[in-house]
């Protein structure tokens, strides 16, 4: 877990280097949220409160993918808050983001902000002090935001605003309990932002595409609790294994795309059939997975955004104990044995035209169930 977090900690300090040289924008924020429904468990849910405050910067130009993605502006912002209720503590959160900020027609704008970073909740499960809080067994844990809302120009410089938006809460699996904490919240918000114009450069040629596919191959490392979202909690953390192997594409400046098969072990799996005696065959090759994969990224010069989406062709324990349990005839579950989905950060060290190195961190999930975090890294030649 600590590798996990370091490793977090070093994305956002390449983030702030790679994206922030000249603060243009402050941002100051009020967020009513509420706890979604359904992922709530106990009686004494109110209203919830963050703060936000966000340092950012108008991006103009200098890099090739500024025009590409129509010159959004890149922030650092700081939450703090309250969740709603008492066994969930507070929260502080701190999301690099974009926003994408559009001019409507006398002085309104619309905008869509979204990022990813690190919150700390100070009330996580605890099978003694704080048994109610089901949803989340961490102190640190992955927040994803995305925020979409209009704005008024009051003044030079200045805008006031209202917007709706939607937090996202985990820890990836990497303890128990990980319900997810998701909550739904409107925003009021207050911003200066300095006129920044993009600066007159012409981009036709500015990052040149190789037509040739790419062969690559990822390795990586991931950790879990065996179990549930729920159940049992206060276990160990095991390894799981993977490696990848595929093609990849860079159709565009700013899109890539990979076709490749993924083979995972998971340490968890092969000790609970040896230790349970389970009569399912060697513990070793039925603790192992592998899927078959599309993925996609999101290009922003150094860093990118990466989603997958799999076809699990060989699962067995998984498919072993829903048979066991006899949970192999609800959909949901079904889905889950086949169904694998990662969506993670990546940022390249090395990209040329001969090789390509590159490292991030991914949450893997079965359907929209996380199964692990994982550190990767991705040659591609």
């Amino acid at each position: 877990m600590k590798s996990v977090l370091l490793s977090v900690f070093c994305i956002f300090i390449l983030s702030i280097k790679t994206y922030c040289q000249n603060y243009t924008d402050i941002r100051t924020s009020i967020h009513n949220v509420y706890v979604i429904s359904k992922y709530e468990t106990t009686n004494s849910l109110k209203p919830g409160f963050f703060g936000e405050i966000s340092f950012g910067e108008k991006l103009n130009g200098e890099k090739y993918w500024h025009y590409y993605y129509g010159f959004p502006s890149f922030y650092i912002s700081c939450y703090a808050g309250y969740p709603g209720n008492v066994d969930y503590g507070y929260l502080v959160g701190i999301i690099p983001q974009f926003s994408f900020n559009k001019i409507i027609k006398n002085n309104w704008n619309y905008n869509i902000k979204s990022g990813c970073g690190i919150a700390y909740l100070t009330n996580p499960y605890n099978i003694k002090y704080n048994p109610n809080n089901v949803l989340i067994g961490s102190k640190f844990n992955g927040i994803i935001t995305v925020e979409a809302g209009i704005s008024y120009q009051f003044q030079k410089y200045n805008y006031l605003g209202i917007s709706v938006d939607m937090f996202h809460i985990t820890n990836g699996k990497t303890k128990i309990p990980n319900k997810t904490m998701n909550l739904s919240g409107l925003n009021v918000f207050y911003e200066y932002r300095l006129k920044d114009d993009p600066k007159d450069i012409d981009y036709k040629y500015r990052d040149k595409i190789n037509e040739n596919w790419n062969l690559f191959i990822n390795l990586g490392i991931g950790i879990n609790e065996y179990g549930t979202d729920v159940k049992p909690t206060n276990g160990p953390n095991y390894s799981v294994y993977d490696i990848g192997f595929g093609i990849s594409k860079k159709t565009n400046p700013i899109h890539k795309y990979r076709l490749g098969i993924n083979i995972l072990q998971y340490e968890s799996y092969e000790k609970f059939i040896t230790y349970q005696e389970l009569n399912i065959g060697n513990a070793f090759f039925k603790s192992i997975a592998f899927n078959i994969f599309g993925a996609h990224e999101f290009i922003f010069g150094e860093f990118s955004l990466y989603t997958e989406i799999g076809l699990d062709i060989y699962k067995p324990f998984y498919r072993n104990m829903l048979e066991l349990e006899n949970n192999n005839n609800s959909f949901t579950n079904v889905l889950k044995s086949y169904n694998s989905n990662k969506i993670g950060i990546k940022y390249y060290f090395v990209n040329s035209y001969d090789y390509i190195f590159s490292g991030g961190i991914n949450i893997k999930a079965n359907n929209f169930q996380a199964d692990f975090m994982e550190i990767i890294c991705n040659f591609e030649f």
